[in-house]
């Protein structure tokens, strides 16, 4: 069992045996002795296994680890209500195969994505995904959420052929081409902070408005180990993941009772933006559509307790 974002060389201050019985989803919490501030994990396993728990070494922490089981997160969420997500990016690598996991349980989509011609493909891919099949039930419009006014007129649309999303997957993202910071073209580091970091603040700022009406809402901002570590050639796609975390916790605190937003690392996963960095090497990874199912689970079951989190998936 490994936690996303450490190493074998990862200095690390002790582990947490445990044995989760008949639940498959457990919760961890570290409370910080530096400004209350706390770090969660998530974590998935097969129903009765051991495992342990490795927590990265810092002095600011102490351990005082907490588990909550909650029960199989595929039965919980097989049996609960319907729900409407909103999720960015849906035409390629996570979003697309987080989307069409979703709609295969039953689900409404709200996608949005850049190309439209892509997304003309992807729905005709998607009303065959859904249970049951459907080609009115999702909504997929192009949308550029870097830019401000893009995200607004989308918010409008959702609102009078959708209404409130009761979920928003923040997953539109990208990544500059592997090169030392100060040989990154100002044009491209600009294009990763205005699609991972502006083009979220985006999302937010026109749709939390509405979800504040109902009082209830999950909003859950895709981060990365990078998000939560350093490494070279990767620079810009760092500061924006890193900035990505420090805002969900900021929003969080803003956020009402009844509502919740977490960071999301997703893990190492074979998308295109891995194979910019990794190469052919990216291929010995696990692919979208294998992480979907644990991703969906997790993202179900999130609720207001789970309000500031960072999660690993």
């Amino acid at each position: 069992m490994a936690i996303a974002g450490t190493t074998p060389s990862s200095p690390f201050l002790g582990h947490v045996p445990f044995h989760i019985g008949k639940s498959s989803f457990a919760q961890f919490t570290h409370n910080s002795l530096f400004r209350g501030s706390k770090t969660t994990v998530k974590v998935l396993l097969p129903l009765g296994e051991f495992t342990s728990i490795w927590f990265p070494q810092s002095q600011r922490f102490r351990q005082r680890s907490r588990i909550r089981a909650t029960g199989n997160p595929s039965m919980r969420s097989a049996g609960g209500a319907i729900r409407t997500l909103l999720i960015t990016g849906v035409s390629r690598g996570l979003g697309k195969a987080l989307a069409l996991e979703l709609a295969k349980r039953g689900h409404y989509i709200i996608g949005c994505a850049r190309s439209q011609d892509k997304l003309n493909a992807f729905q005709t891919e998607l009303a065959s995904s859904t249970n049951p099949p459907s080609e009115n039930k999702h909504l997929l419009m192009s949308v550029d959420v870097s830019l401000n006014s893009s995200v607004e007129e989308f918010a409008r649309a959702v609102m009078e052929k959708k209404g409130v999303p009761d979920i928003i997957v923040n997953c539109a993202g990208t990544i500059n081409r592997n090169n030392k910071l100060w040989e990154v073209p100002a044009e491209e580091f600009d294009s990763v902070i205005d699609t991972n970091l502006k083009g979220t603040a985006n999302v937010l700022r026109h749709f939390i408005p509405l979800m504040l009406e109902k009082k209830q809402g999950v909003i859950v901002n895709m981060s990365s180990g990078w998000g939560r570590s350093g490494a070279a050639q990767v620079a810009p796609y760092c500061a924006s993941k890193w900035a990505i975390e420090g805002l969900t916790a900021s929003v969080a605190k803003e956020l009402p009772p009844g509502m919740a937003a977490v960071a999301l690392n997703p893990g190492v996963i074979y998308t295109d933006m891995l194979q910019s960095c990794f190469g052919n090497s990216a291929s010995l990874y696990q692919t979208p559509e294998s992480w979907a199912p644990k991703a969906a689970n997790m993202i179900l079951n999130l609720t207001m307790a789970d309000n500031g989190a960072s999660l690993s998936v």
